[in-house]
């Protein structure tokens, strides 16, 4: 069977002549043998008879052989019959090539030739320049997202921490009128002072979740960590939370599988975390709907499942839900909320920071379950 070369070998002259490179042959006095048609396609003005025989000088300009030294490069190669890896080579007008030098050696091993392979890269030069000059201003533009990011995080913390002190003023207030300390109130009275100790306490929740949403940022959340048992904190949340089910008639209900389970975590954040979510299942499930609380003992973690028969979560927010003032499609979840858009954020950030990990599968119209796991000491 012949030989994968020889089986071409016949064809040589058509292979050489139909690649798009430019290919010019010189001998030892830097005379040209040859240049194929992809040079004449592209020199125009020059014809066979001009070129065979002639110095490269007449083939290439002589001002770029001098700023490129090409000539000393043939000739090195002739020297040591070591190829030439490659060099730029831009041309008057804003052309740019790429070349290389090889040996040609023939029978006795002695290099007579050489020959030049030339690749036009002028517009992979002004891609690579355009994609240098975009990726710059995306720095610059990543730096100032930066530093508008910083300046944000920096007004919300600092908002945040003005807003608390006038919230704790007025709530002592109100605990006073609601104790009668000062004077005695009527029901009328009374109504409004509870409707301003609701509204004082919508504030407060905003304003903590504003500065729990700086922390996570700057990882200043402070974690606490103490062995605790997570049915415990659960039951707790639940109990605190049973006046707000009541009132939709929903059946809340909790179960646990496996041991008791018993982690090493700050237990007011993971309170935090069941809060967030508990929430978030009571306000999105209809009235007289179903939430159950699944905590599953497993190996190396605690598994919580918080599921709901609710409106459910859209397939292409379902990786967004997590990201703070995320609104959701069509109407806003966090208006109808009455929050930031930020519990799912804190109760992801809190979860993390005690190594877990948290997630939501869910179907719209049939409700969501929110999953997250917390990992054994």
């Amino acid at each position: 069977m012949m030989k994968g070369i020889e089986s071409v070998r016949g064809y040589q002259e058509e292979i050489i002549e139909a690649i798009p490179s430019t290919i010019i042959v010189v001998n030892r006095s830097l005379e040209v043998l040859y240049a194929n048609r992809n040079y004449y396609a592209k020199s125009f003005a020059k014809r066979e008879r001009d070129v065979l025989g002639e110095r490269l000088s007449r083939v290439i300009p002589q001002m770029l052989i001098d700023k490129t030294r090409i000539d000393d490069k043939i000739r090195e190669v002739f020297l040591t019959g070591i190829p030439f890896d490659g060099d730029q080579l831009r041309y008057p007008g804003g052309m740019f090539y790429f070349y290389k030098i090889y040996p040609l050696k023939e029978e006795a091993e002695s290099i007579n030739k050489v020959v030049i392979f030339m690749e036009n890269i002028t517009e992979l030069t002004r891609l690579e320049e355009e994609l240098r000059d975009s990726y710059v201003k995306l720095e610059n533009a990543y730096d100032e997202l930066k530093e508008n990011d910083g300046m944000k995080s920096e007004f919300i913390s600092t908002a945040s921490h003005e807003l608390r002190t006038p919230l704790t003023v007025i709530n002592s207030y109100i605990e006073m009128f609601e104790e009668g300390m000062l004077g005695e109130l009527s029901e009328t009275q009374c109504e409004k002072i509870r409707i301003i100790r609701s509204q004082t306490e919508h504030m407060i929740r905003l304003v903590e979740d504003m500065l729990d949403t700086s922390r996570l940022e700057s990882r200043k959340l402070r974690i606490h960590k103490l062995p605790l048992k997570v049915e415990e904190i659960a039951m707790k949340v639940l109990s605190e939370l049973s006046r707000l089910a009541g009132l939709k008639e929903q059946t809340v209900s909790l179960s646990i599988e496996g041991a008791s389970s018993e982690i090493v975590g700050d237990e007011r954040r993971i309170k935090q975390v069941f809060n967030n979510l508990l929430t978030n299942a009571i306000k999105y499930t209809p009235d007289k709907g179903k939430i159950h609380v699944l905590i599953k003992d497993e190996p190396s973690q605690v598994r919580v499942l918080i599921s709901d028969d609710g409106i459910g979560i859209a397939k292409k927010d379902q990786n967004k839900i997590f990201q703070k003032f995320f609104t959701g499609s069509g109407s806003s979840l966090t208006r109808e909320s009455g929050r930031m858009g930020l519990g799912l954020a804190i109760a992801k950030g809190i979860v993390e920071a005690h190594e877990g990990t948290i997630w939501v599968e869910s179907e719209p119209g049939t409700g969501s379950t929110f999953v997250f796991t917390l990992p054994k000491a």
